[in-house]
C-alpha cells in the first residue's frame, strides 16, 4: 500500500522507540500523498509532542482485517496555510503487508463494566511549546471523560481484543476495562480499529479493538491463560 492510499479521516497507529522504551498511541489521518501522510498533532497542556532524530517510529494502517505497517518512517511537524499544525511522516517505500490476526487468540466469553473515553474541549495549544515524551502521554489521557457501559469480552489476543456492546462508538473511539484475575487486576485500554453491526446478536456491535496502554501484569496474565488453554486441548 501507498501512502497516498490511506483514507482521510480514518485511524493510524503510530508506535515510538526511544531510549530503549516504546509508546503507541493512535491519530486521524488529516492529510496524505505519495511521500506524506498529515495527522492531528500528539499533543497536551504540555504543547506539542517534539520527535528526536534518533526516534525509530512505525506507523501501522488497518482497513478490517488487513493491515500494512511502514517501519523507520521520518516524522516531524508542519504548518498549513491556516497556521493549523500536523505532525507529518515521511516513507520512501510502500507499507508491508502482514496480518495481526494471526496473532494467538483465546476466548474469554465474559461480561466486563467497558469504559468509553469522550474527548473534552480543548484549550488551544501553546504556540512555542513542545513536551517531553512521558509527560505528553501521560497528559493526554487528561484530554477525555469516561463514561461506562455494559460489554461482553470475547477474546484477546497479545496487542488487542474482541469486545461486544450495545453501545454505538465509532472507528478511533477509546475503550478501557478491567479483567479480574489470579494475579490480580489486569487492566487493558485500546482504541476501535474495526467496527461491526449485528443487531440480531445479543449485543449489536463487536468492536475489534488494538490495546494502546496496558497494565504490567498483562503479558503474565496472558500467557498464563495461553498456557492454561495449550494444556487442556493437550489433555482432551
Amino acid at each position: 500500500m501507498k501512502l497516498d492510499d490511506i483514507k482521510i479521516g480514518s485511524v493510524i497507529e503510530i508506535i515510538i522507540k526511544r531510549n530503549g522504551s516504546s509508546y503507541r498511541t493512535v491519530s486521524k489521518v488529516e492529510y496524505a500523498d505519495e511521500r506524506f501522510i498529515g495527522v492531528t498533532p500528539i499533543a497536551s497542556e504540555y504543547g506539542l509532542f517534539n520527535f528526536n532524530d534518533e526516534d525509530e517510529v512505525d506507523l501501522i494502517y488497518s482497513v478490517q482485517d488487513t493491515y500494512w505497517k511502514w517501519e523507520r518512517v521520518k516524522a516531524g511537524t508542519a504548518r498549513r496555510k491556516d497556521g493549523s499544525r500536523l505532525h507529518v511522516f515521511s516513507a520512501t517505500g510502500n507499507g508491508i503487508h502482514f496480518n495481526r490476526r494471526t496473532q494467538y487468540r483465546f476466548e474469554i466469553g465474559e461480561e466486563i463494566k467497558m469504559k468509553y473515553e469522550v474527548v473534552k474541549p480543548k484549550e488551544e495549544m501553546p504556540e512555542n511549546k513542545t513536551g517531553d515524551i512521558d509527560d505528553v502521554f501521560l497528559m493526554l489521557d487528561e484530554q477525555y471523560e469516561e463514561i461506562e457501559c455494559r460489554g461482553y469480552l470475547k477474546d484477546l489476543s497479545e496487542g488487542g481484543a474482541s469486545v461486544e456492546s450495545d453501545t454505538r462508538l465509532n472507528e478511533g473511539s477509546f475503550i478501557s476495562f478491567m479483567i479480574d484475575s489470579e494475579i490480580g487486576q489486569v487492566f487493558l485500554r485500546g482504541v476501535i480499529i474495526r467496527v461491526i453491526e449485528d443487531k440480531h446478536g445479543y449485543f449489536d456491535y463487536t468492536y475489534g479493538v488494538s490495546f494502546v496502554e496496558t497494565s504490567k501484569n498483562y503479558l503474565q496474565y496472558f500467557y498464563l491463560q495461553q498456557r492454561k488453554q495449550l494444556y487442556e486441548k493437550k489433555d482432551k
